[in-house]
């Protein structure tokens, strides 16, 4: 029973946010299994290790990683691993009510209204919150959130100047995922911004039901093969969809 328990769980477990019930459902597994007790001891290294790594990349006390090798944190059970812990632990229980987002996963935000995109980057002091529009150069490290403004589903994708298409919520799958509200949150990775000229924009898509992101990738790949180099503002969606939109734009290193 115990090889049954993924990482995610046990996550969750050492930070205090199973359930009652679940937790020491876990607790009698730790007990019984030294493999297990193992494992767990293993995750609380990892964290000590990418905390230790990454010391100073903050926004406002919160950490940000780094990009297209993009690397996940195992500390701060985010959106994802929230999803997956209780697609395989609470199948019966309402997602919103069974994962609140960490305190390391949040900044303040404004609830209400439309939803919106964030998008923060790495500076020498810290971190600083961009503009829609903002000049930003190649090897630039950014790190995406979103308010999600009450809608409950929702992904993220973006294009660039040259016509590429990424996926960044969710990171894997065909599905929009369930969002947190109340605050912004922030992705779980960042990234280096590549070469790729002029604009790159973020579409952030939300739906009240959920939807697949297949659709929404397909218009996507099509608005920007038609464009000619440049980004489209804004992406022919499925209807009942809404989306806002965020740009940077690239300027070379001189």
């Amino acid at each position: 029973m115990t090889r049954h328990i993924p990482d995610v769980v046990l996550e969750r477990y050492r930070l205090k946010e199973l359930p009652e019930t679940s937790a020491r459902a876990v607790e009698h597994m730790l007990a019984a299994d030294p493999s297990l007790r193992a494992r767990l001891d293993a995750l609380e290294q990892s964290d000590g290790d990418i905390r230790r790594e990454y010391p100073s990349v903050f926004i406002h006390d919160k950490p940000v990683p780094s990009r297209r090798a993009v690397v996940w944190f195992c500390f701060g059970a985010a959106a994802v691993l929230a999803t997956l812990l209780v697609a395989l632990v609470l199948p019966r229980t309402p997602y919103a009510r069974a994962t609140p987002e960490p305190e390391t996963e949040r900044i303040k935000g404004t609830p209400g209204g439309r939803p919106s995109l964030s998008v923060y980057r790495r500076t020498a002091a810290g971190s600083e919150r961009l503009a829609d529009g903002d000049i930003v150069h190649a090897g630039d490290l950014v790190r995406l959130g979103y308010a999600s403004a009450g809608r409950p589903y929702g992904l993220i994708l973006s294009i660039d100047g040259r016509g590429t298409v990424t996926l960044h919520l969710p990171p894997a799958g065909d599905r929009a995922v369930l969002l947190t509200g109340g605050r912004t949150i922030l992705l779980d990775a960042a990234y280096e911004l590549d070469d790729a000229p002029r604009v790159e924009r973020f579409y952030f898509v939300t739906g009240t039901e959920p939807f697949s992101a297949t659709p929404v990738l397909a218009a996507a790949r099509r608005a920007a093969a038609q464009g000619a180099g440049s980004v489209p503002a804004a992406l022919p969606i499925p209807a009942g969809l809404d989306q806002v939109t965020f740009a940077i734009q690239k300027e070379e290193h001189k």
